[in-house]
Formats: structure tokens, C-alpha cells, sequence
């Protein structure tokens, strides 16, 4: 009886970690790869913080980062959509967050417009 009770103690403690928080599934560090429909593939490294819901961040972070003017979530189809302004022009990132179970393979998949220069782009969270 008593051994019943101890796996149901461990079983209670087991549950409520698999239902804790891990935190805003767009926050952390990111790399990957733009890609244009002509050219060099270039890489992008972004930063991204959550402070009380409010995204918000820096790309490629650095003496020469770049801030982030926009980033907008939409949880229910988990599209992010960021936007900043570059020495190239305007830059806006729209793609879907995938994986998001994983911490070693979560994925931000999209399009993205710089300037007049138009692609896709693949980044993995690190």
C-alpha cells in the first residue's frame, strides 16, 4: 500500500513538470541563412527578448546590430513577422515558427523583402 502511494506521489510530482512554462517560444538567440532568388545566400543572426508579452530585438547583435522596430506574433497560426530598417532598405521577415516542443531543432521558415532584394529564409534557434 504504502509503495502504491509513493508511485502516486512521484506520478503528481512528474505532472506538473511536464505542464511548467519554458518561457515565449520566439525568445532566444537565432541563425540561419537568407536566401534571394538570384545571388549569395547571406547569413543573419537575430536576438530576440520577450519583456511582459512585448517582443523586441536586435540583428545580427554587435558593434554593428541593427534594431528591431517591429516583431509581432501571431499565436494562433505561430507566424512571426519581424521588421527593421537596414543600410540595404527596409527589412521585413515573415515566416512560421516550427518545432516548438524542441529546444535543439526550433525553426523560423518564411520569406523575407529587403529593399528591392526578395527570398526565403531559414533560421534554427541555437
Amino acid at each position: 500500500m504504502f509503495a502504491r502511494f509513493l508511485m502516486f506521489l512521484a506520478c503528481l510530482g512528474l505532472s506538473a513538470a511536464l505542464m511548467a512554462q519554458t518561457g515565449h517560444p520566439a525568445k532566444g538567440s537565432w541563425s540561419g541563412d537568407l536566401k534571394p532568388a538570384s545571388g549569395e545566400s547571406a547569413r543573419i543572426r537575430l536576438l530576440i527578448d520577450d519583456q511582459n508579452g512585448d517582443l523586441s530585438g536586435k540583428i545580427n547583435p554587435g558593434r554593428n546590430a541593427i534594431d528591431m522596430s517591429k516583431v509581432e506574433l501571431d499565436a494562433a497560426k505561430m507566424t512571426l513577422t519581424i521588421q527593421a530598417t537596414t543600410p540595404e532598405g527596409a527589412l521585413v521577415l515573415t515566416g512560421t515558427l516550427s518545432n516548438l516542443g524542441s529546444w535543439t531543432n526550433r525553426k523560423y521558415i518564411g520569406t523575407y523583402t529587403q529593399g528591392s532584394a526578395k527570398g526565403n529564409f531559414e533560421i534554427t534557434l541555437n
